[in-house]
């Protein structure tokens, strides 16, 4: 209900007020001449955040259509899918920066050869992914898993094929999941990016360091000990993340509650 919705509004509001709080009172402190130097950065600033707003949205898009595909195909081959479930479950438990540092060893030497100016961005590409993979395609697969069999004798006796599955029952069936998922992915492939554009010495005296990067920029500057910067970057990253959930996730989240309930489809029919 409204109050509900407004509730939440005031929670989320409330969570970035709290988390944005210490680096606001940090900046605020600064002198003039630190203010200026900042407010200089900004549009670099703003950039730098594009550019890892570009990344998300890449990792998060190739973990959509693999969990897609993946989930679709797992829960419609139960031997399959007794196999291959746990081991991603298995690899899902060790959280992906524990292995990273062993995979960067193992592939550093092809992969500068291979791909000179780019390993870094695929380097960040992979560890953002392993980051976030995970949640879509796991909510995704227990919404396949949950449709009613009416919907699949239903698919089955018109001889649907996979395009016409996917656009006609499956993605609208699993939406409430996918949008879960996705707001789980995108968070999570934070994290992962945020690691992997600035790890020093990740593989003896190898860095990885990528050109632009808000995460980067935080990184770098804590390093350095300039905490001003770091924090500046960081309350223009929490006015953008409140738009984005008020306006984005949570109109996703009620769309998915209001249109998209695969039940009511059963008790319809």
């Amino acid at each position: 209900g409204a109050v509900a919705k407004w509730a939440g509004i005031a929670i989320l509001l409330g969570l970035a007020a709290y988390l944005a709080y210490g680096s606001a009172e940090l900046v605020l402190s600064l002198p003039v001449k630190e203010w200026d130097s900042l407010l200089a950065q900004t549009p670099f600033l703003l950039l730098s955040m594009g550019a890892d707003y570009l990344r998300v949205f890449l990792v998060a898009g190739a973990a959509l259509v693999v969990s897609i595909t993946l989930g679709y195909y797992l829960a419609t081959h139960p031997r399959a899918n007794a196999v291959i479930a746990p081991v991603i479950q298995t690899v899902a438990a060790y959280p992906a920066p524990t292995y990273f540092p062993l995979l960067v060893g193992a592939t550093i030497g092809f992969l500068v050869t291979a791909f000179p100016f780019g390993y870094v961005e695929l380097y960040v590409f992979i560890l953002g992914f392993l980051s976030c993979f995970y949640y879509v395609f796991f909510d995704f697969w227990i919404g396949v898993l949950a449709i009613p069999s009416e919907f699949w004798e239903v698919m089955d006796n018109h001889e649907l094929g996979f395009r016409q599955r996917m656009r006609r029952v499956i993605l609208p069936a699993t939406f409430p999941y996918l949008i879960t998922g996705i707001s789980s992915t995108i968070n999570s492939a934070w994290a992962g990016i945020a690691i992997a554009e600035f790890w020093p010495d990740i593989v003896g005296n190898r860095t990885l360091v990528v050109k632009i990067g808000m995460m980067k920029f935080i990184g770098e500057n804590l390093a350095s000990g300039n905490t001003a910067a770091a924090a500046w970057v960081s309350v223009l990253f929490a006015v953008v993340v409140v738009f984005y959930g008020i306006f984005f996730t949570r109109n996703l989240m009620d769309l998915a509650r209001r249109r998209y309930v695969v039940e009511e489809g059963v008790y319809a029919g």
